[in-house]
């Protein structure tokens, strides 16, 4: 969105990171807290604006801390394991969900208890090392380092 994009480029796409989260929890809190019956149904529209701004603010977010932070000689392998670690975490929540669901739980605690995943991302966002120090370490490929190190000294 828009309104990501300003605010990725007056902070750092981690800062953006952390407010986006902290954004959509405090979106999903009032929507579950509020669309509780038919009577707050109007309220659905809003949220789901709030929602797709949320997500239109998320999904470029990562992809350009995925990629800024990627080093140099490793972005295929590094793809695919980002690819695969979405696609193996990716079915938790909605699954969780729907057992709440079936199971009779309000509608309040199963929607609430997405905060939860959004929760665990600000934290290891929060312990990610400054951003600064992401990029040089990006800029420099370690393992490549490593691997010309061992090689043979040929005469």
């Amino acid at each position: 969105s828009a309104f990501g994009a300003l605010v990725t480029y007056k902070t750092s796409p981690p800062t953006s990171m952390k407010l986006q989260l902290i954004f959509f929890i405090l979106v999903n809190c009032a929507a579950f807290t509020i669309l509780t019956d038919r009577e707050s149904e109007s309220y659905a529209y809003y949220f789901g604006i709030l929602w797709g701004i949320s997500l239109g603010w998320f999904y470029p977010t990562e992809s350009l801390i995925f990629s800024m932070t990627m080093p140099k000689g490793q972005e295929a392998e590094l793809a695919g394991f980002f690819l695969y670690c979405t696609q193996i975490v990716g079915w938790l929540p909605p699954l969780v969900f729907t057992i709440m669901n079936e199971r009779d739980i309000s509608l309040n605690l199963a929607g609430m208890h997405l905060n939860i995943y959004l929760g665990i991302a600000f934290i290891f966002y929060c312990l990610m090392d400054p951003w600064s120090k992401c990029l040089e370490i990006s800029k420099s490929n370690k393992m490549l380092q490593d691997q010309t190190n061992d090689l043979p000294e040929v005469l």
